[in-house]
């Protein structure tokens, strides 16, 4: 049995078309996850920055603290003054700054809950992101083995290769659905109609295009691990709020690990958290596997190009030297 079957037997103009089309559908998918996965991450930084680490927060505080001190704050009926109307006002938007309305699940999300439900929320998005990924790897990864290999052997003992346009067309309707694709060549600012093609250029790989190459893969990874670091974050900040006076305690006591469902919810979080993350590692693997095989692909299509040309400028040298020979 040979290693790897080629299946140029049974492939046809329709069915790469078809696998194209099934391809792009898989990155159409992994884009949105990834961008379901960023809303939700922002809205619990959101809710959690707006209650524990604002201006608002620290000042709702201080004037807890300040309520001994005659005429510190009249009542919301009492209110006369433009100061006392404005520090009601913002007291009530500060409270509602704390929760959150999801308007497609018909819900209110409470600052408190947010580590818990958003968390939960979050390994249900990577549980669906590792399974796009995979099979976005899995499409795009194989009908690139596929084109790559050769078709057989003519009938003049020759092998055919696929069509130089079918593989041009297979490579740049991949990277111009891919959203991660970082090498060079693929991501250089084009700023003018002149130059020659970007495949045709070689990738810079020196010292002084080293900041660009880094700062292109950690925005590659950013969105992969961003689910988990703000998971973690707000997770961080619920439990120090517990250690913390409550301005919504008489007396601004502080709630500690004696706090109802403190342990309870820690469990779950974890429950959750640790799938999420190595949901969002193997996803990320993925995703990476899909771009290494692209870059092996275009760098092999970049090399049948200048092989081409190489070709075509000496036969071109060679007529004009006959040329040349037969005008003497």
């Amino acid at each position: 049995m040979t290693d790897h079957l080629e299946d140029w037997i049974a492939e046809t103009a329709e069915s790469i078309t078809a696998r194209l089309e099934g391809a792009k559908e898989a990155q159409r998918q992994t884009r949105f996850t990834l961008a379901m996965m960023a809303v939700v991450s922002m809205m619990m930084l959101i809710l959690t920055y707006n209650a524990y680490l604002s201006f608002d927060s620290q000042w709702v505080l201080e004037l807890e603290r300040a309520r001994g001190v005659p005429n510190a704050l009249a009542s919301a009926d009492d209110a006369k003054t433009v100061p006392d109307i404005l520090t009601h006002t913002a007291l009530h938007d500060w409270a509602e700054s704390r929760s959150a309305e999801i308007a497609l699940l018909g819900i209110r999300v409470s600052v408190d809950d947010a580590p818990i439900l958003g968390t939960v929320s979050l390994f249900l998005f990577s549980l669906w992101l590792i399974l796009v990924t995979r099979r976005e790897n899995n499409t795009v990864g194989s009908l690139l083995r596929d084109t790559d290999t050769p078709r057989g052997r003519s009938e003049f003992n020759e092998q055919v290769l696929y069509a130089k346009g079918q593989r041009w067309r297979i490579f740049h309707t991949l990277v111009a659905n891919n959203l991660f694709v970082t090498f060079d060549r693929s991501m250089s600012r084009i700023d003018s109609l002149g130059g020659g093609n970007p495949l045709m250029s070689e990738s810079p790989r020196d010292v002084k295009g080293l900041p660009r190459r880094l700062a292109l893969s950690f925005a590659r990874e950013f969105f992969f691990w961003f689910p988990v670091v703000a998971a973690a974050f707000t997770f961080y900040l619920g439990r120090r709020s517990y250690f913390q006076p409550d301005p919504f305690v008489p007396g601004m006591e502080i709630p500690g690990a004696g706090a109802p469902l403190f342990y309870e919810s820690m469990i779950v979080f974890l429950a959750c958290w640790i799938p999420l993350l190595v949901c969002c590692k193997g996803a990320a693997q993925y995703s990476k596997a899909t771009d290494c095989v692209l870059r092996d692909y275009g760098e092999k299509l970049q090399s049948d190009l200048l092989r081409r040309e190489s070709q075509v400028r000496r036969v071109s040298e060679d007529v004009s030297a006959h040329d040349e020979r037969f005008a003497r």
